[in-house]
């Protein structure tokens, strides 16, 4: 099965000048703001835009590829997986490394030399 296009794909299409002569005219205005400032966070709304806006360049320029919907995507992010770890503070370090890598938010509490932590596990956004 082939890997789906992400947000960080479509990123990595507009640093290509074939795929920005691909785009659609409307496309033009958002591009140079994209051109003047390619690094910047403000242009996720674009890449979105180009997923639902530009599937058909999007597929041409990925051509072996699926290009999932984005709303499912959202959806799918928005999902939890909590883990509660409960032990000695100096047991801590040792229980982390037994999780999975990948991102997580962690919320830790303390009373005298037990710690709880609080952990998601984050599927990638972007």
């Amino acid at each position: 099965m082939s890997r789906p296009i992400g947000l960080m794909d479509v990123k990595q299409a507009l640093r290509d000048s074939r795929f920005h002569e691909s785009l659609p005219i409307g496309f033009r205005e958002d591009l140079q703001k994209y051109l003047n400032n390619p690094g910047c966070a403000c242009n996720i709304p674009l890449y979105k835009k180009i997923m639902t806006d530009a599937r058909k360049q999007l597929q041409e320029y990925f051509p072996n590829r699926i290009i999932t919907n984005l709303d499912e995507e959202v959806k799918k992010l928005a999902e939890n997986h909590w883990r509660v770890i409960n032990c000695k503070a100096e047991d801590l370090e040792k229980e982390l490394m037994k999780l999975p890598s990948g991102r997580k938010q962690i919320a830790v509490a303390r009373y005298e030399n037990m710690v709880t932590v609080v952990v998601n596990e984050l599927d990638i956004i972007y």
